[in-house]
């Protein structure tokens, strides 16, 4: 259908252009079709709708994290299936290839019995990759005795694999609460990480935070920034995590997730800030990407990240898979809606609403 809409919109082009053509003169008319056939492809291609169905990764693959690289797209999701971090790559953002492994090895300062590797992010320097992970330690415990989340760092040569980790963490004795969901932002020459600290596991507020880090990325700068944002509007219940921070004409929007990742309540709002490191402020009291009111085969769309690719904006994120008979499956999946924006500059995104075709989680996740 929208080959057809191209075709009859050229055609109209076309016949207009060529009476022009004669009118103007071969030269004038051949570079007035020129131009109009450009500013018409552009066109249609701004108007078309990403060639997207979802979910494009049908597998456990929560809080997925997508990087251009090498000419692939990377995605990065949190431990399941026996792998610590899961890595897949695609060239149109709809094939993916099956999640392989791509931490070599868990840090000596990881439970090795339960490591619980969580949204694991990676940016590119020149001459290395750094993988920003989550991950329980063996010897810290949290106010509540479970061990305690703290952030640690690994590096390769190439973006899907043999990420060898550094044996002591980044991040860990600041909160004694805990602290998750890193996730690494370059703005010029300087690099900064946001993350929460992990409140919500006992009882407190949770907020979200920036360190610099130095020109490789493997050291913290400075002293940690509060933003500002915590779980305070009602839609964000009891936790606010997943930060992602975008530049959008010269302007701060920090997207994040909230309320309990396991219920349709799960949702991405965002806020508008100062700089990268604040303050900032949520830009409205409803979120941004939530659960649609009619059946759509998913819910709980949450733990966004964000990418530029072929002259667009994508958003990747996680949503429960909906079973038949409306339970849910044991699969977070990963989809990939249009960011797009206002004249006024306010984020919007629309996910494909149309029901997916029924699926269940592979064996084993």
């Amino acid at each position: 259908m929208i080959s057809m809409i191209k075709e009859n919109r050229f055609e109209r082009i076309y016949h207009t252009y060529k009476t022009e053509a004669g009118r103007l003169g071969l030269l004038g008319g051949a570079i007035g079709l020129g131009l109009w056939l450009l500013t018409a492809c552009q066109t249609l291609s701004a108007s078309a709708p990403l060639p997207i169905r979802n979910p494009v990764l049908r597998a456990n693959f929560p809080d997925p994290f997508l990087l251009e690289a090498e000419g692939r797209i990377y995605a990065y999701a949190t431990n399941s299936g026996g792998r610590r971090v899961q890595v897949s790559s695609s060239d149109d953002l709809q094939h993916w290839l099956p999640p392989a492994e791509a931490l070599a090895h868990l840090p000596a300062w990881v439970n090795q019995n339960k490591p619980d590797v969580w949204a694991p992010e990676v940016m590119r320097f020149d001459s290395h990759y750094v993988l920003y992970f989550s991950a329980r330690s063996s010897t810290l415990v949290r106010p509540d005795g479970i061990g305690r989340l703290c952030v640690g760092t690994a590096v390769s040569k190439h973006p899907d694999r043999e990420f060898v980790p550094d044996d002591t963490p980044l991040i860990c004795d600041e909160f004694e609460e805990g602290v998750i969901d890193v996730s690494p932002f370059r703005d010029g020459r300087r690099i900064y990480l946001y993350f929460k600290n992990d409140g919500n596991c006992c009882n407190l507020p949770t907020w979200i935070f920036a360190r610099e880090l130095d020109a490789a990325g493997l050291a913290l700068i400075g002293e940690t920034a509060r933003l500002g944002l915590s779980n305070d509007q009602p839609w964000e219940g009891r936790v606010i995590e997943a930060p992602t921070m975008l530049v959008h004409e010269g302007a701060y929007y920090l997207f994040y997730s909230a309320n309990a990742y396991d219920k349709p309540e799960y949702a991405v709002g965002y806020a508008r800030c100062d700089g990268p490191l604040g303050p900032c402020k949520d830009a409205s009291t409803r979120p941004l990407l939530a659960t649609p009111a009619q059946p759509s085969g998913w819910f709980g769309p949450g733990h966004q990240s964000i990418l530029s690719f072929q002259g667009r904006t994508v958003m990747a994120y996680h949503a429960w898979n909906v079973l038949p008979n409306g339970q849910r499956d044991r699969c977070r999946a990963m989809h990939i809606s249009e960011l797009k924006w206002t004249a006024g500059g306010e984020p919007i995104v629309e996910p494909d609403m149309s029901a997916a075709e029924p699926w269940r989680c592979p064996t084993g996740r």
